[in-house]
């Protein structure tokens, strides 16, 4: 989800701003658990049961 052409070519003005972002990318991935399991698989470890 970070890869995404509006990160990938975007220049920040400040670290407050790099933080910002960071944060709100974040915040969408709790959403997201089928990108985190993916994360998970694709190093080899298993998630952990719900």
């Amino acid at each position: 989800m970070l890869r995404r052409p509006t990160m990938a070519n975007r220049a920040f003005a400040n670290p407050d701003d790099l933080i910002t972002t960071v944060r709100q990318r974040l915040r969408r991935l709790q959403y997201r658990p089928d990108v985190l399991d993916g994360c998970y698989t694709g190093t080899g470890l298993r998630p952990a049961p719900p």
